[in-house]
């Protein structure tokens, strides 16, 4: 999870509760396990999230806040009464880090095999200068990360906060467009890399708010002032993201396949293969990939 602080990292994860993991798993036929401590947490994120919605705005300060260390997410996938047999790890790494521990990023992008980039939607369609700064902080860790890499890797872009612009036709478009011109460079470097894949999935983070205007603020754990949203709550109470489960499908759908490819290599994957051992890998690869088809406003950029 890589993004400038309060661009709705955390938010993101958090919405990977438990219904989100038993769609998933419905999906796949295959176990999701969080730690029972992590599910806590992440369960506990969603009831301030939640609460945000119990009056009239929500602010910076009202939400989850920005972390101080990276915080991990551990995954298990497994058949019905079976071990693992893969590991999914989620890590979210604080914002601030993108500037004041470029080193320790770099590594996590070189390491990792999804590169996850949530957009504060309403920064890019309201022209923030910070949003330009963050962009190009940005590219540069993107550069030094990616340069050399010669594994396969998906590169997720998940603009959020997107209540307001994924009304009608004509405001995604705009959104679209809009993010195409901030993120363009980056978008530009993507594109002359081998080995990546990328996509850009909107989704609603809470459902029923609205964009007002935006605010400076201190960040929380830093001496930064930035100019954060403030939204207004249409329906208290009522915690609704949409299409927030788009975003997992088609990552899990990359990390299946990509798994299927390494499994099926050599001497020993032809015979898994010839028996049909991987068959169920491919399988759920291409029912996750499936649903993703559903969802319009998912764009595949290479």
């Amino acid at each position: 999870m890589l993004a400038a602080s309060g661009e709705g990292k955390t938010t993101f994860l958090s919405s990977m509760d438990d219904n989100i993991r038993r769609d998933l798993a419905s999906s796949i036929g295959l176990n999701l396990t969080l730690d029972s401590q992590l599910a806590a947490q992440l369960d506990q994120n969603r009831e301030k999230l939640i609460a945000s919605l119990g009056k009239g705005t929500i602010t910076y300060f009202d939400g989850i806040q920005s972390t101080e260390a990276v915080a991990t997410y551990p995954l298990e996938i497994s058949h019905k009464n079976s071990e693992p047999f893969l590991v999914v790890s989620f890590n979210d790494i604080p914002g601030n880090w993108i500037t004041d521990a470029t080193e320790k990023v770099v590594k996590f992008i070189q390491e990792s095999s999804v590169i996850v980039i949530p957009i504060d939607s309403s920064a890019v369609m309201n022209d923030m200068q910070d949003c330009k700064a963050n962009v190009q902080n940005l590219l540069q860790v993107l550069k030094l990360g990616l340069e050399k890499n010669s594994d396969t890797k998906l590169v997720l872009f998940i603009p959020t906060k997107c209540e307001t612009y994924l009304v009608n036709d004509t405001l995604t478009k705009d959104l679209t467009l809009k993010i195409f011109e901030v993120y363009q460079k980056i978008f530009d470097f993507l594109g002359l890399q081998e080995n990546l894949k990328s996509a850009l999935i909107p989704i609603q983070t809470l459902g029923n708010a609205s964009f007002m205007y935006h605010k400076k603020v201190q960040l929380i754990h830093t001496n930064t002032e930035v100019w954060k949203p403030v939204f207004s709550v249409t329906q208290r109470n009522q915690y609704n993201p949409q299409h927030i489960e788009y975003p997992y499908l088609y990552l899990f759908s990359f990390i299946f396949e990509q798994y299927y490819l390494k499994r099926k290599k050599g001497l020993i994957g032809f015979f898994r293969n010839l028996f049909k051992e991987l068959h169920y890998l491919k399988l759920t690869n291409e029912r996750l990939h499936s649903r993703c088809l559903n969802y319009s406003n998912l764009k595949v950029l290479r």
